[in-house]
């Protein structure tokens, strides 16, 4: 199960663990609490202040079920300068809307992103975990574009046929833009697409006397 931060709590984890799945999760502070085999609260962002911009770093951490503690890692990476701008820019925003005051833990953990699994880590090492969690996060941002430019958020409809009809029209004309897009973004002059290394011109022809 990939999930954002707003799944990310003991009884969640414990739930899916049970029924035999495991679990990649972006972990909330608050929320999602981790500890050390022996039962010490992990202090994540201490761990992550060696990190550099680059590589990535895993260690083990458990999240304390109903029934006791369940294994796992957290998988971290440090972001770039212009994406932590970005981050608290978008966090500033958030807390001039409410409003409300930014912590210093909240400032600091824009630096970072990490998660948790309970993925084998010779099946799924730090970098694919990563790239599992990256390509959930474009999938939610496929689905913020067409609630926000589609209005696929708003559905004027309340018995189910109708309200189905109405989506389905709605995905439709979304998917059929897509495709739009990604033509015209091969148009040319020319007609087809460019090789990817250019050929060399002929030479001037030299007429012998």
């Amino acid at each position: 199960m990939l999930g954002d931060r707003v799944y990310g709590t003991p009884p969640g984890v414990a739930s899916v663990l049970g029924a035999g799945g495991d679990v990649l999760v972006r972990i909330n502070l608050k929320q999602l609490p981790l500890f050390t085999a022996p039962g010490r609260r992990l202090s994540i962002l201490a761990r992550l202040r060696t990190l550099r911009v680059g590589p990535r770093g895993q260690g083990p951490a458990d999240v304390r079920g109903p029934d006791g503690p369940l294994a796992g890692r957290l998988v971290a990476l440090k972001r770039s300068l212009t994406a932590t701008h970005r981050t608290r820019r978008r966090l500033q925003q958030r807390a001039c809307r409410k409003p409300q005051t930014i912590s210093t833990t909240a400032w600091e953990a824009t630096q970072y992103v990490f998660v948790w699994t309970s993925l084998p880590e010779d099946e799924f090492p730090a970098d694919t975990v990563l790239e599992l969690y990256r390509l959930r996060w474009q999938c939610e941002l496929a689905f913020k574009r067409l609630q926000s430019l589609r209005g696929l958020g708003q559905l004027p409809k309340r018995a189910d046929a109708s309200a189905r009809a109405w989506l389905h029209g709605k995905l439709f004309v979304a998917l059929l833009t897509e495709r739009l897009i990604a033509e015209a973004s091969r148009f040319s002059p020319w007609g087809y697409r460019l090789d990817e290394t250019a050929q060399p011109l002929a030479r001037d022809a030299v007429h012998a006397p």
